[in-house]
């Protein structure tokens, strides 16, 4: 609200500045009181648009810092075996921070082999296809929550340490008339999923390597490990490097892990050109050191509005290589004849973060409506609680302190 006192504070000053600028008389040009109200009031829009822009910017150093980037894994099906970056800050948190979070992800996954509904007397007849032919085109049809747990320590000025393991559940679901009905209000395509029953937990993914599996048994992921250096920065800019190891925890013969340790190497970049602005670059490659996977290239941009001090509004992207070919063709809408999992993922993620005090949170959804390699629909729901082991060693100048929150 203070942005908003201050401008009416200002309205009100040049209101009675314009007022005293009328040297004509009154009565000779049919001013008085009224007329010079009438006259302000003509005025208004146009000293809004003009006044109001730049009180924005003049209050934007008393609406907070930056939040960071969305976090969250891709728990895209393909991608869930192998290693993935999540979104991270190259800011370093205050030294000595702890911080301890826990996230909830819910998605729909869908995939079938390219089929024409016009070949299938069986969806002219029921609407639907028959439980044989249904079989034989589904390649990914669940909905599965996902349990994660996080743990990050600023050990060193420079240096942020961190460990994430994750819960998976895997089942029939209860959402699938709902992402119908959401499909249809915005004009997005169903793929298909209208001709197959719903609520059923089925998955079957061949690839060149004969890469398949199925099952609807909960089991435990990876655990990551992740050691961030933050090597280089001034007043707007953060350079920072990741060296993450995944140990393979996860269940691999339900395919939550490959059974192999993979590693990833990336460079992050934050850039903070205004108060209330701030724009993310992750950009890293995962290298499998055994099994099937292939090594994939990963790309996070995001961009970052501080809607109030507390509260961020964010939209950011997760473009990565896949980790494999699939064997099924199908035809895209957009590049044509192409194999299942060829394509990359260009998953999308709009969202909030924002904290009170040692405690932050974040909540977004996620698909993908480009290349199809992403989750239907995911949704996520993440929070922390931070608090501090012991005060800096060396006192930071006011110009270089960091422009990110704790939480």
């Amino acid at each position: 609200m203070e942005i908003f006192r201050s401008y009416s504070d200002y309205w009100l000053r040049r209101g009675k500045a314009v007022t005293k600028e009328i040297k004509t008389p009154a009565a000779s040009r049919g001013w008085g009181r009224t007329g010079r109200l009438r006259y302000l009031r003509k005025l208004s829009p146009i000293l809004c648009g003009l006044i109001f822009p730049t009180n924005l910017l003049e209050a934007a150093n008393h609406w907070g810092s930056a939040h960071g980037p969305l976090d969250g894994r891709n728990l895209h099906t393909p991608y869930i075996s192998w290693f993935s970056f999540p979104a991270n800050s190259a800011t370093p948190l205050p030294f000595g921070t702890i911080r301890a979070g826990t996230a909830l992800y819910f998605l729909n996954e869908f995939v079938t082999k390219g089929f024409n509904a016009d070949d299938y007397s069986s969806i002219a007849d029921s609407g639907k296809l028959s439980a044989y032919e249904q079989d034989e085109l589904i390649l990914i049809d669940y909905e599965s929550t996902v349990v994660e747990f996080s743990f990050d320590w600023q050990a060193f000025n420079s240096w942020r340490f961190s460990a994430d393991w994750r819960m998976h559940f895997r089942y029939g679901g209860f959402f699938d008339q709902v992402i119908e009905w959401w499909h249809g209000i915005f004009g997005f395509p169903n793929a298909g999923r209208e001709y197959f029953d719903n609520y059923r937990s089925y998955w079957s993914i061949r690839s060149e390597k004969q890469w398949q599996a199925s099952g609807s048994i909960p089991g435990a992921g990876d655990v990551d490990l992740q050691a961030l250096w933050s090597f280089w920065s001034n007043s707007e800019l953060f350079l920072a490097a990741v060296f993450a190891f995944k140990l393979p925890t996860g269940r691999s013969d339900l395919r939550y892990g490959s059974g192999f340790p993979d590693i990833g190497m990336a460079l992050l970049l934050d850039w903070y050109p205004r108060d209330r602005w701030g724009f993310y670059l992750n950009t890293g490659i995962v290298i499998p050191l055994a099994g099937e996977g292939r090594s994939m290239i990963q790309v996070i941009p995001a961009v970052e509005f501080r809607m109030i001090p507390d509260i961020s509004i964010l939209t950011q992207l997760n473009i990565q290589s896949t980790p494999f070919i699939g064997e099924m063709p199908f035809t895209h809408k957009l590049f044509g004849r192409v194999n299942h999992f060829t394509l990359p993922q260009t998953s999308i993620k709009i969202g909030f973060k924002g904290h009170v005090g040692r405690f932050g949170w974040q909540a977004y959804v996620e698909e993908d409506i480009l290349t199809w390699e992403g989750p239907d629909i995911l949704f996520h729901l993440g929070v922390t609680w931070s608090f501090q082991t012991s005060s800096p060693k060396t006192v930071v100048p006011e110009k270089e302190k960091s422009p990110v929150e704790t939480p």
